[in-house]
């Protein structure tokens, strides 16, 4: 619509605010179109009609009549333009907004435009009604700029302007006084359908308190201080907000409470918010995690599979997370500023919080299945890379597969354990070679990282031979068991402590406890071949490297038993009985350290024979009845 040169200023007046009008109302209508990509088409067109008002105008100097449509054709451009934008508020927005302040300097007589304290000046200044409504609906607009952009002070300094708060100076400086300085803020009435707007002054207001009250929030949890943080929290949910945002301040109750040592308060928050909006899925991960603190294995599994269900068939009822007010705290509280708090694992890494609970927990035959599955998902590239860190990142591939030959072991698959061992050995066979220092690792930066890296795929293929090995002997075939045992240790000779001294990684560790149960692998291997002093040669080994390991005191008293050397055998159990605490102590100590299909090897090691057992406490107890007597003495030292 071009304006006539001879048109009166009054006339152009009314037909802009027509056209505003007009522009607004298409919106509104366009709110409940069914059809979105109709919908999308029509916000953009206004968006475009918005700017083309306003540059017609912005290209007649500021005059003190048409600055309160100037400043409401921006105010609603702005809001406009942030629904149709995928990043919200943007700082071309606070530069139209500086740009706006300046004309209404220059209307008001004032030659000075520069920025900083244009806000004080300008509302210093006798004010119009109509214009005092309309800069107190952009003070709102700039005070939700300044918030999305970290600057909770500017805010809170311009907000204290808006509502003559005395002491302004003081104030400011005061984080904790938004709140009362938002409440404090008398918004200035509006005349209704004269000019028409996005959004009422009134609920920028309450959106601002809702917005100011959540970041507030955050900023406290982030801060560790929770009690506050459940202050401004609760502030929050109890203020104007959608039904996605309710149900991310419960998420965030929920936390806070968690860290209080609430279980009971944090599980009704995380509720209320899968009441809210049963897609917000954090509420369902931070559940699990709580069960998993509590050991309510069953509780937690059941919220794991929800969740995975859920993030597998994304609902298709999307009503609560629509769009519920065009300024809205969606648009000032950025995702990324909630994300350490409301992120979720993708599927995969659910189903592998799933898989690695239920193995922990002995439940092999789901545990099978869900790395199966796991498995199947990684080799179709399913696993999707989110832009934010996943709060349970999955661990590195081998790692998995080995948990699952693992899982396939305890569920007595034995030739599909050793099918997956083979995709680890084949994957790492080239990534095996050359010797491996500590000494290097922990003084050459420079080749630290490649050594650690090969370090890895060293013990990762290690435990790969050490599995298939086991799973060998569980068909019976002791000789091929054999090789792969022996493949395990010959791997292990590439690492090299050197003048290290006390070497405190736990790498270090896992080599001693692959080492050891390679050992005794080979020394049970050797026992069913009938080559008994071979086996007590490396049960022997296999005690030296790792005397805590549970089963080897067992197998080489079963080895000293069979070659009949029970005197032995009998100073081996005493020795044993004797250090049964420390040893005990010791293995708790190198356990937590473990991977956990490595601890999956030593369950089935953890109890010794007891007809063993009750046959070496007898020999002890007849020998020392026999050191007690005078002929027991005699016989002796005869003997």
């Amino acid at each position: 619509m071009e304006v006539d040169g001879e048109m009166g200023e009054e006339d152009c007046r009314t037909w802009w605010t027509q056209e505003n009008n007009i522009i607004i109302r298409t919106w509104q209508d366009s709110e409940i179109c069914p059809d979105s990509h109709l919908r999308k088409q029509r916000r953009q067109q206004c968006h475009s009609d918005l700017i083309h008002l306003l540059q017609k105008i912005q290209g007649l100097p500021p005059a003190a009549h048409t600055l309160p449509l100037e400043l409401t054709v921006l105010y609603n451009m702005v809001i406009v333009h942030s629904n149709i934008s995928a990043g919200g508020f943007l700082s071309e927005h606070s530069v139209q907004v500086q740009d706006a302040l300046s004309r209404v300097m220059e209307a008001l007589g004032q030659g000075d435009t520069i920025s900083t304290g244009l806000w004080v000046k300008i509302l210093a200044a006798d004010l119009s009604l109509e214009m005092t409504s309309a800069l107190h609906r952009l003070a709102g607009l700039q005070c939700a700029l300044w918030l999305s952009n970290g600057q909770p002070r500017d805010a809170g300094e311009l907000l204290s302007l808006l509502g003559r708060t005395p002491d302004v100076h003081k104030c400011s400086h005061k984080e904790d006084d938004l709140l009362l300085l938002i409440k404090a803020w008398n918004v200035s009435p509006e005349e209704p359908e004269t000019i028409l707007t996005v959004q009422t002054t009134s609920h920028v207001k309450d959106v601002l308190y809702n917005a100011a009250a959540l970041l507030q929030g955050v900023i406290a949890m982030n801060a560790s201080d929770f009690p506050r943080a459940v202050d401004f929290l609760q502030e929050a949910a109890s203020s104007l907000c959608s039904r996605r945002v309710l149900a991310e301040i419960y998420t965030c109750l929920g936390y806070s409470f968690y860290k209080m040592m609430k279980p009971q308060a944090s599980l009704q928050c995380w509720r209320l918010a899968l009441s809210m909006d049963f897609q917000c899925l954090s509420a369902l991960y931070h559940s699990s995690v709580l069960y998993r603190d509590m050991g309510d294995t069953e509780s937690e599994l059941e919220a794991l599979a929800l969740l995975h269900t859920a993030l597998e068939n994304p609902s298709e009822d999307d009503s609560c997370r629509k769009m519920s007010f065009p300024f809205r705290t969606e648009l000032i509280v950025r995702s990324s500023v909630l994300s350490s708090f409301i992120h979720t694992p993708g599927s995969c890494e659910v189903k592998y919080l799933m898989a690695r609970q239920c193995l922990q927990n002995r439940r092999t035959e789901q545990a099978v299945g869900h790395y199966l599955e796991l498995i199947g998902a990684l080799q179709d590239g399913s696993q999707p890379q989110g832009l934010c860190s996943s709060p349970a990142p999955l661990p590195r591939i081998p790692v998995i597969y080995l948990e699952a030959s693992a899982a396939l072991l305890e569920n007595k698959r034995f030739s599909d354990a050793i099918t997956v061992c083979l995709e680890v050995l084949n994957t790492l066979s080239h990534l095996t070679t050359g010797d491996i220092s500590i000494d290097t690792i922990r003084n050459n930066h420079e080749k630290a990282e490649s050594m650690s890296e090969q370090l890895n795929c060293v013990l990762w293929a290690s435990s790969a031979h050490l599995l298939q090995g086991e799973a060998l002997s569980m068909l019976g075939n002791h000789r091929e068991s054999v090789a792969d045992f022996t493949r395990c240790i010959n791997l292990l000779t590439k690492f090299h402590c050197g003048n290290s001294g006390s070497v405190e990684l736990t790498e270090y560790k896992v080599w001693g406890i692959l080492k050891a149960a390679a050992l005794l692998g080979r020394s049970h291997q050797f026992q069913q071949m009938g080559e008994d002093r071979t086996a007590l040669m490396n049960a022997k080994l296999s005690l030296q490297v790792a005397p805590a390991f549970p089963g080897v005191t067992s197998c080489l008293l079963d080895a000293l038993q069979r070659l009949g050397r029970k005197k032995e055998a009998a100073c081996q159990w005493r020795t044993f009985q004797s250090n049964k605490e420390i040893l005990h102590q010791q293995w708790e100590d190198i356990r937590g350290d473990l991977p956990l299909y490595l601890s999956i090897i030593s369950r089935k090691e953890d109890s010794m024979d007891a007809s063993l057992v009750k046959e070496l406490e007898d020999y002890v107890q007849n020998e020392e009845k026999m050191m007690t007597t005078p002929s027991g003495t005699s016989v002796a030292m005869k003997t």
